[in-house]
């Protein structure tokens, strides 16, 4: 049962609102109007630059813009006007048109103020109070929540151009003639044996401590050890396991490391369901955009830097359902919503995804389906050097390299209010 407190909130805001807004007239304006204000969010991260797919209509710069062949083709609005989503009056969802910004604000005001202000408030009145209806409330924030966003590039760009011929970056991992002519001989040279690796790390022993494996030879022929029952992983993505001999490769300094941090959607956000929308991700040390093949050269070559030390690669976004935002079970890998590897090159310190329609593992997707069904998710990043391996950095103690946020999706069709109250009336 509620707590009368939260009896006595609920029905003050109820009594704030006329009862015929609660009918399905009050469906549209309000989620129309949650609607129109995720959309102008996102029209911020947007740039010329941005990828896009026909027939996308968008925000750009406080411009109209159309997407054509892959790229927004921008028409100015008339002096004293910006581009904005609109939502609509009399239906479900949104229009994208030159208006005032004096329109704007009136039009989201008059149509979303009851869900963007009491719904809030009546979250943070029950996650502050930990009053329930038979489940715990999730907190605002998980506790594994990311540090504050990271600028949003490195202060010296990397190269946005993939490197070319044995696909090492630049400077010193060019080597000289000699080391080239290394990288087809079947021999280890004696000059890259680690002779550390025949220390175990327990001499003396450590308390909590366990022995590492140790080789004389780099473990040059460790596969060797499982073959024929566990094969090479050969650049293949080998359900089954398999062994992998490439090493590591290059790691970069601790100044290096690369991070991530998504401006779309923000932690605890809740966004339209069914509508398609652009993840944005501000991105630091990673020059992204080097995508290998990945049915051909998964994990088939070392970790690579460019000239300026950073790493190779490119980013992953993974949307994973949950039963509810308070999950405490282990989410299943094998198992997702949404995955997508994002193979273009950062815009000013920002990687896009656009979500238009998703595509559950063994489950067919119904033609025409747009965005993310209603529900809370896990959205996370996987930061990958260029051959799908996670980038490796120099120490183990390291703040995280990848980022995830947790949103809530409700139904475009429903009123954002209505929903926001059943969470807390249910029996």
């Amino acid at each position: 049962m509620l707590s009368s407190a939260l009896i006595t909130l609920a029905l003050a805001l109820a009594a704030s609102a006329r009862p015929a807004r609660f009918g399905r007239r009050a469906a549209f304006d309000l989620a129309n109007g949650q609607a129109a204000i995720a959309l102008n969010d996102q029209f911020k991260t947007l740039t010329a630059d941005s990828p896009c797919t026909a027939p996308q209509d968008a925000c750009v710069n406080q411009g109209f813009a159309q997407c054509v062949s892959g790229k927004f083709v921008i028409q100015p609005c008339a002096a004293g006007t910006i581009c904005a989503a609109l939502p609509l009056v009399n239906s479900a969802g949104t229009s994208i048109t030159c208006t005032t910004q004096a329109d704007l604000d009136a039009r989201i005001a008059a149509v979303s103020h009851l869900g963007a202000l009491w719904c809030p408030i009546l979250n943070s009145f029950i996650f502050q109070t930990g009053a329930t209806a038979g489940a715990a409330a999730p907190p605002a924030a998980p506790p594994t929540a990311p540090p504050a966003a990271p600028p949003a590039a490195p202060s010296t760009a990397p190269p946005t151009t993939p490197p070319t011929g044995n696909n090492v970056g630049g400077g010193a991992a060019t080597g000289s003639a000699a080391a080239q002519a290394l990288q087809t001989s079947l021999t280890l040279d004696p000059s890259v044996i680690c002779t550390n690796f025949t220390d175990n790390g327990q001499n003396p022993p450590t308390a909590g401590q366990s022995p590492s494996l140790t080789s004389t030879n780099n473990y040059i022929n460790f596969c060797a050890l499982t073959l024929p029952a566990t094969p090479l992983t050969n650049g293949g993505q080998i359900t089954t396991g398999s062994c992998n001999p490439t090493p590591i490769g290059l790691i970069p300094s601790v100044d290096k490391m690369p991070s991530a941090k998504f401006s779309f959607p923000k932690n605890g956000q809740t966004i339209p369901a069914n509508v398609a929308f652009n993840i944005t991700l501000n991105i630091l040390n990673l020059q992204a955009g080097v995508f290998t093949n990945a049915v051909k050269t998964y994990f088939a070559a070392p970790q690579t830097l460019n000239a300026q030390g950073l790493i190779i690669g490119h980013s992953h976004v993974v949307i994973e359902t949950l039963d509810s935002l308070d999950q405490t079970t282990p989410t299943d890998p094998q198992k997702h919503l949404f995955f997508k590897g994002i193979n273009s090159a950062a815009v000013n310190g920002v990687l896009t995804a656009e979500v238009a329609a998703t595509n559950p593992v063994g489950v067919t997707v119904a033609s025409g389906s747009v965005g993310v069904p209603p529900g809370a998710y896990r959205l996370c990043t996987i930061n990958s050097s260029a051959n799908h391996q996670p980038v490796i950095v120099p120490v183990a103690q390291h703040g995280s390299l990848d980022d995830c946020v947790y949103v809530r999706l409700l139904p475009l069709h429903i009123g954002y209010m209505l929903t926001c109250f059943s969470q807390f009336t249910a029996a």
